[in-house]
């Protein structure tokens, strides 16, 4: 399960990255690739929707893995709802709230993903750690 963890961490980080730069060059440049930001969010989304139920079936983890799913739903929610929102002079401000939430799910994602793997090597280090006590002494 940890090579899992580590390449849906490493996919979801670098379609997120992807995601995040086609953003910006839509707000910033106006360059029209919505088509593809949207399906690296849903990318994102599914990351995250996976990362969280590996989060909810380990042990210590399993409020982080709860807030994860339901972050991973309002996310493309959000993101897809959000042209609709505020519309005029302030819709900068929900255009800034879609790319903090973005960046709020990359960033749970891989908080996530490394305590998995830490929670992981912890586990294993003190299993090979225990001794069995010798009988007859």
């Amino acid at each position: 399960m940890t090579t899992t963890v580590r390449i849906l961490q490493g996919i979801t980080g670098i379609v997120g990255l992807g995601a995040l730069v086609l953003g910006l060059l839509f707000w910033i440049a106006n360059i029209d690739l919505i088509s593809l930001h949207k399906l690296f969010g849903f990318i994102v989304a599914l990351g995250l929707l996976v990362m969280s139920l590996v989060a909810v079936s380990t042990r210590g983890m399993r409020l982080l893995g709860v807030i994860g799913v339901v972050y991973a739903f309002i996310l493309p929610v959000f993101g897809l709802s959000q042209a609709t929102l505020l519309v005029g002079d302030l819709h900068w401000l929900i255009e800034t709230a879609h790319m903090l939430v973005g960046i709020g799910a990359l960033a749970l994602a891989g908080i996530m993903g490394t305590r998995y793997l830490r929670l992981k090597q912890t586990a294993a280090r003190t299993a090979s750690q225990v001794t069995v006590p010798e009988i007859g002494r």
